[in-house]
């Protein structure tokens, strides 16, 4: 379930404009240096590369900061999980209490049940005899 969470914000992430963009900006200036290295002086060399490595760690930044946003949502929602799951775990042995408790008032009453039952039993089956007695000997 988690993983499936954290593929999604990935996906998320990689269609972000940002990260498209920083993605797009790092294959263009990657081709553009292809394309240049046959033609450049080294003068025009070490500007390029000086452009291209403030324009890289700029993307950088901006794609950390995009990665960021992604952690504190993964771990809000895993902090959230964890409070859901401890209330679910509170639910779960309040009821499991009282089921407890439930299932202990009941066996008491059952067993007396079956005495009183037994005993009322034996009684009438008693008499019916004392009484069938009687009335032969009338």
């Amino acid at each position: 379930m988690a993983l499936t969470k954290i593929q999604t914000f990935i996906k998320k992430l990689s269609e972000s404009p940002n990260v498209q963009k920083v993605v797009h900006d790092i294959q263009t200036l990657s081709h553009d240096i292809q394309n240049r290295v046959q033609t450049l002086s080294a003068d025009e060399a070490v500007r390029q590369y000086k452009q291209i490595m403030k324009k890289v760690t700029q993307t950088e930044g901006d794609l950390e900061k995009e990665i960021n946003k992604v952690i504190l949502k993964i771990k809000k929602s895993a902090t959230q999980v964890e409070k859901n799951l401890n209330q679910y775990k509170k639910k779960a042995i309040v009821q499991k209490t009282k089921i407890e408790k439930a299932m202990k008032n009941q066996k008491p009453v059952a067993a007396k049940k079956a005495k009183k039952t037994a005993s009322k039993k034996a009684r009438p089956a008693a008499r019916k005899t004392a009484s069938s007695r009687t009335k032969k000997t009338i």
